[in-house]
């Protein structure tokens, strides 16, 4: 199985702990994203170009965009776009989401987050608003999980123990409910090999980092390392090397500087480890990379020639 775990808005920082809360911070995973050793054998770090090319600092829904799909789409469009999708994005999604494409080459593959139902009344599927994670799990024709899948253990929550969740719903699922109890996010981690055994590919995002680096928040930045160290961990301590890969990666540089509340240029990292880390090591110099990396890979040369022969390659700006 391969983990493809999405961290939003970090990046390679300076090794100051005035501006760097992983200097500050970090005692093991994330040590390399300010300049110290790493300490964890297990993983390769790669300093991943999050610019593509393209001048300005990079953004949310060109860089997610290219990180599941393989397509360079600040080249595209000709700039970083912000926030949610365009219509030449979604069209680039719809029809090149790797969840798709993996998914119609026989390898199952799923976006893993589960949604409350306040996001289901709130956003339905014409909604104009919705991230790549989203997009690229519709454009599959797979559902998207739900608060059922995270209580009968098929899921997680984006913030891995449940307290968002016990603040954002009080009102909505009973205090009483087993998925309101806090998860510890080292046991988290440790679950997921067994729980996605029968998976090829499984996407998890965690966008909290990109927020707390906008709002300049220190004290969610400690919480929020503790507890993706206690999760990364525990997920390789349960894998098999032999048979499970970890890719980790980001969009663009965010929280690694707060002394400011935009995001950077700073390379990002993708830390790899298991099975596919060596080959990956090779392949992976920039986010569109990942996606036809993980095809190769996998011998799949349908879904890796339907990628190189895309329009979208062709770097057309976009006009509407």
């Amino acid at each position: 199985m391969i983990f493809y775990v999405f961290l939003d808005g970090i990046g390679f920082g300076e090794k100051n702990s005035d501006k760097n809360p992983f200097q500050r911070f970090s005692t093991h995973i994330f040590r390399p994203l300010s300049g110290n050793p790493s300490t964890e054998s297990r993983i390769r770090y790669l300093e991943t170009d999050a610019t593509m090319g393209i001048p300005g600092l990079p953004q949310s829904a060109t860089g997610q965009t290219a990180l599941w799909t393989g397509f360079k789409a600040p080249l595209i469009l000709g700039r970083h776009l912000s926030g949610f999708p365009s219509f030449t994005l979604k069209k680039i999604i719809a029809k090149h989401s790797m969840i798709k494409i993996l998914n119609a080459n026989g390898v199952k593959s799923d976006l893993i987050n589960c949604y409350t139902q306040a996001f289901f009344k709130k956003f339905g599927p014409t909604a104009k608003h919705l991230s790549a994670s989203t997009l690229i799990q519709m454009a599959s024709d797979r559902p998207l999980k739900s608060i059922e899948d995270l209580r009968e253990g098929n899921g997680i929550y984006m913030d891995i123990t449940h307290e968002f969740l016990r603040k954002m719903n009080f009102d909505l699922i009973p205090e009483t409910d087993p998925v309101m109890l806090l998860r510890d996010p080292y046991e988290v981690g440790k679950s997921i090999p067994s729980k996605f055994s029968h998976y090829g590919l499984c996407i998890y995002e965690y966008f909290l980092t990109d927020k707390i680096g906008h709002d300049q928040n220190w004290e969610l930045a400690e919480k929020s390392i503790r507890d993706l160290e206690s999760f990364i961990l525990g997920f390789l301590d349960a894998m098999n090397p032999l048979e499970d890969t970890l890719i980790l990666t980001s969009d663009h540089g965010n929280m690694e500087d707060l002394s400011t509340g935009t995001h950077t240029k700073n390379p990002v990292p993708t830390m790899l480890s298991g099975k596919y880390a060596n080959e990956l090591e090779k392949s992976i110099k920039n986010l569109a990379d990942i996606p036809p990396s993980i095809y190769t890979m996998l011998n799949l040369k349908e879904a890796y020639e339907g990628w190189q022969s895309s329009d979208f390659h062709s770097h057309r700006i976009e006009t509407i």
